[in-house]
């Protein structure tokens, strides 16, 4: 378990790194995070602005807490879990709506927040809990055992932070009535 709560942490870092850092990048990309916030919870100019901080400073504290020994790791794990489900409550609640909003988790992505989104975000929140309860047993002690756990958190978090490429990549090398369930 101790391995794969290592792996975990990378993960999450990774993921919220490249979060943070592609909202933070240019005033440009905030603004356009701060224009999706307003989207998914119907905020406001001002109270988007103010929620786009609050999110981004939280994510700026999980990758913190995730990256320091033991027990504060925990707390970072159970931080980035409530996070990834209130991001999931609210592209639930937009898409209950009938909003479709583009999903700026990582940046310039233009795709809007949809169905997997909320299965990535599930993913994650497993992600979150199976780190929260490995971590408790402790680092892992086999060097080798150590460097296939980064390497696998590193694999899967750019796999995660690029998803939204891959699917759009995908549907863009089909027909359109492939798409549409046609044959």
């Amino acid at each position: 378990m101790q391995l794969a709560a290592m792996s975990c942490r990378v993960l999450l870092v990774v993921v919220f790194t490249v979060a943070v850092v592609s909202k933070l990048r240019s005033a440009e990309s905030f603004g356009a995070f701060v224009r999706s916030v307003q989207g998914f919870a119907v905020l406001s100019p001002r109270r988007g602005r103010a929620v786009a901080r609050l999110v981004t400073g939280a994510e700026v504290a999980g990758i913190v807490l995730l990256l320091l020994p033991g027990p504060v790791a925990i707390v970072g794990f159970a931080l980035v879990g409530c996070m990834l489900g209130a991001f999931t409550l609210a592209i639930g609640a937009s898409l209950r709506r009938g909003v479709r909003v583009p999903c700026r988790c990582f940046g310039a992505s233009t795709s809007s927040a949809g169905p997997r989104h909320l299965v990535r975000n599930g993913f994650l929140i497993a992600v979150a809990v199976t780190g929260a309860v490995g971590t408790s047993h402790g680092l892992p002690e086999v060097p080798g055992g150590l460097a296939v756990a980064v390497g696998t958190g590193l694999v899967l978090g750019v796999v995660v932070t690029v998803l939204d490429d891959i699917s759009e990549s995908l549907r863009d090398s089909f027909p359109a009535a492939v798409r549409k369930g046609q044959r």
